[in-house]
């Protein structure tokens, strides 16, 4: 987590990050007889990953699609969006018991560990290059706001 070279703007969305692949990593952990468990992180992991995508794409990436630097990757990442949003759905249709559930969360986490390393390491320092200090602070407090 390289958070130190970057200003606090993505700081709130790198912990959301952490936070997503615990609860990933729990739910790899739980067996298929563990139903109630696996419901209940699945529906915990759904909540924070739906109100995290809604977040970035709602307040952090329109400014930054309109960015030469930066669009490709911000056009990437509304993708990686829609995908994981498809693993999910899968994920609650298919019985916990049957043996492509962990395989399709393994796909999930895969596809998550990817994006999520995309904007750390990618998005996240080139929009600090492309936005000027007063926009990385307006996207901060709305960040924050959102957050609260």
């Amino acid at each position: 987590m390289e958070l130190h070279m970057q200003t606090e703007t993505f700081a709130l969305l790198v912990k959301d990050h952490e936070m997503v692949k615990g609860i990933i990593e729990d739910l790899l952990e739980t067996s298929p007889s563990a139903k109630k468990t696996r419901l209940e992180l699945l529906k915990t992991l759904k909540k924070e990953l739906l109100d995290h995508e809604n977040l970035e794409e709602r307040v952090v990436y329109p400014p930054l699609e309109s960015r030469k630097a930066t669009r490709d990757l911000t056009l990437e990442a509304y993708q990686e969006h829609h995908v994981v949003d498809q693993l999910l759905e899968e994920l609650e249709s298919l019985d916990f018991k049957d043996e492509a559930w962990k395989a399709k969360l393994t796909v999930l986490q895969e596809n998550l560990l990817h994006h999520v390393q995309e904007e750390e390491k990618e998005l996240f320092p080139k929009a600090e290059k492309a936005l000027s200090k007063d926009q990385l602070k307006t996207m901060e407090q709305q960040i924050a706001q959102a957050k609260a």
